[in-house]
C-alpha cells in the first residue's frame, strides 16, 4: 500500500514539474514572439525574463488585445485600455521604434504603430507602408461593442477617431 502511494505521489510530482516547464517555455516563446524580449541563445529557455522597458510592456499589451478598438466603446462611452496603451505608445515611441513595429508579428500592433506615425507626423518607410496597404491579415475592429471583421490593409486606410 505504501509503495503504491509513493509511486502515485512520484507520478503526480513528475507531471506537475513537467507541466510547469512546458508553460514556462510557452510563456518565454510568447514574449519573444511579441518582441517583448530579445531572442538570445544564451538566455535560459524556461526562465522568463522581465520586460526591458515601458515600451516593451505597451507593445506586449497591444499584442494581447483581441482587436482594434476606437477611443470610446460601449453605451457609457468609456475609454478602453487598448486605446490608453495606444496613446502611451504614441507618446513614448520614437520614429525608429514605430517603423520597426510596422514589421511586428501582431497585426494589431502594426495598425496602432501606423496610426501613431500618422498622428505624430513622422516619416514612414514607404516600402513597409505599401506592404501594409496590401496586407490581408484578418483582425477585429471594435467601432461599437460588436466586432467587425477587417484586414490590416483596410484598417490603415480607414480614418480613426482621435
Amino acid at each position: 500500500m505504501k509503495y503504491r502511494m509513493l509511486s502515485l505521489l512520484s507520478i503526480i510530482l513528475v507531471l506537475s514539474i513537467k507541466s510547469m516547464e512546458i508553460s514556462a517555455k510557452d510563456y518565454h516563446e510568447l514574449r519573444i514572439m511579441v518582441n517583448a524580449i530579445p531572442p538570445s541563445p544564451y538566455a535560459p529557455q524556461i526562465v522568463p525574463l522581465i520586460l526591458e522597458n515601458e515600451l516593451d510592456s505597451i507593445v506586449y499589451q497591444l499584442a494581447q488585445a483581441n482587436g482594434i478598438k476606437e477611443r470610446y466603446i460601449g453605451q457609457n462611452d468609456t475609454i478602453n485600455s487598448e486605446f490608453i496603451a495606444y496613446e502611451k505608445l504614441k507618446d513614448l515611441a520614437t520614429e525608429e521604434d514605430l517603423n520597426g513595429l510596422l514589421l511586428h508579428d501582431s497585426p494589431i500592433v502594426k495598425v496602432y504603430a501606423y496610426r501613431a506615425l500618422l498622428v505624430n507626423e513622422m516619416d514612414m518607410n514607404c516600402d513597409v507602408e505599401t506592404a501594409l496597404f496590401l496586407d490581408t491579415t484578418c483582425l477585429d475592429w471594435y467601432l461599437d461593442e460588436i466586432p467587425t471583421a477587417s484586414t490590416v490593409g483596410e484598417m490603415v486606410q480607414v480614418p480613426f477617431q482621435e
